[in-house]
C-alpha cells in the first residue's frame, strides 16, 4: 500500500467523482483509477460501486475513508515534527480545516499571509472536524476549522467566529418542493432527514435537532453520514431531506437542489479553533487573513 493510493482514495470518496478527483490533484484520470484499483486489489475488497458512470462508496469504502484519512496526516505530522525538532526545518502552523473551506478560504489565507511575511510556513491538514479536535489535543494541529462544536469542547478550545452562512434546505432535485425558491421549515415536518454523524462532526445532531424544534417537531433522522460529500449522495438518492449551509452548493451536488430557508432564518458559523493565547504568533496573522476572506463570502 502507497501514501499516493491513499491521497487518491481519500480525494475520489470527497469528490465521488474520479474526473474530478483527478483535476483535483493534477493527474490523468486513467492514472487514478488504476492506483485505486491497485488498492482495491490489496485490500481484497471493492471501496466504489461504479453506477452508470458515477461512483459511491462501498460499506467497505466508508469505513476505510477515516482511517485513510487519519494514516495520511498521521505520516505527515510525523515527518513534519521530526524534522522541527530534530532537524532544520522552520517551525510551521499546522491548519486543519474541511474541504469545503479549502479553495475559497484556506488558501487565500495562507497566500495573504505568505505576502505578509515570507518567513512563516503553514501545513495543511483536510480532515474531518472530530479528528481536527483530537490533534489540537494532543498537539498535532495549532489551529482548526470548523463548523460546529458541542458545549464540552467549546470549553475545552479557544473559539474564533470567522463566517456566518444562511443555513439551506437540501432535498432531491425530483422533490415535490424542489422548484421552490424558499421555504419554511414546518414544511419538512413529515420528511425523512439525513444528518451528518455526531461521531465526525460533533454538535450537528443535536443543532439539526434544535432548529427542527422550533418549528415544532422533531426531525426523523433516518441515516448520518460521514462527510458532506456522503450527505449530498443520501440526499440526491432519495433517502431524505437536509439542511446544510448555503456555502456547501459550491460543493459537487448532481441530483439535489439547495432552497433558501424562509423561516426560520437560521445561521451556522464556521470557527477557528485552537488552545492557548489567541495574541500568540504567527497564529494570530493567519487567524486575521482567515477573517478577512472568510468576511467577504460569509453571509449576515
Amino acid at each position: 500500500m502507497e501514501f499516493h493510493q491513499l491521497r487518491y482514495f481519500v480525494a475520489a470518496a470527497e469528490e465521488l467523482s474520479v474526473t474530478a478527483a483527478a483535476k483535483r490533484l493534477r493527474i490523468s484520470q486513467p492514472a487514478l483509477s488504476r492506483q485505486i484499483a491497485l488498492l482495491e486489489e490489496e485490500l481484497g475488497v471493492a471501496l466504489f460501486d461504479r453506477i452508470r458512470q458515477r461512483i459511491h462508496l462501498t460499506d467497505a469504502g466508508r469505513f476505510f475513508l477515516p482511517k485513510a484519512r487519519q494514516i495520511l496526516c498521521d505520516a505527515e505530522t510525523g515527518a513534519q515534527q521530526v524534522s522541527e525538532r530534530y532537524g532544520t526545518a522552520q517551525r510551521t502552523i499546522r491548519l486543519g480545516f474541511l474541504t469545503v473551506f479549502l479553495d475559497d478560504i484556506v488558501t487565500p489565507a495562507v497566500k495573504a499571509l505568505k505576502k505578509e511575511s515570507s518567513r512563516v510556513q503553514v501545513s495543511l491538514f483536510e480532515l474531518s472536524p472530530r479528528a481536527q479536535l483530537d490533534r489540537l489535543r494532543n498537539d498535532e494541529l495549532d489551529l482548526a476549522l470548523v463548523g460546529n462544536l458541542d458545549a464540552e469542547d467549546r470549553e475545552r478550545f479557544t473559539t474564533r467566529s470567522i463566517m456566518r452562512s444562511r443555513m439551506a434546505a437540501v432535498l432531491p432535485d425530483d422533490h415535490r418542493l424542489a422548484g421552490r425558491k424558499q421555504l419554511s421549515l414546518r414544511e419538512l415536518s413529515g420528511e425523512a432527514f439525513v444528518s451528518l454523524s455526531d461521531a465526525i462532526f460533533p454538535g450537528r445532531r443535536q443543532f439539526l435537532r434544535e432548529i427542527c424544534q422550533s418549528q415544532g417537531f422533531d426531525p426523523s433522522i433516518v441515516e448520518e453520514s460521514d462527510s458532506l460529500s456522503l450527505m449530498l449522495g443520501a440526499v440526491s438518492s432519495g433517502t431524505g431531506v437536509a439542511l446544510l449551509p448555503s456555502h456547501s452548493r459550491k460543493l459537487p451536488h448532481a441530483g439535489c437542489v439547495f432552497v433558501r430557508l424562509k423561516t426560520p432564518v437560521v445561521y451556522a458559523e464556521t470557527m477557528a479553533v485552537f488552545l492557548g493565547n489567541p495574541e500568540a504568533q504567527p497564529r494570530a496573522s493567519l487567524l486575521a487573513q482567515l477573517h478577512a476572506v472568510a468576511e467577504k463570502i460569509g453571509e449576515d
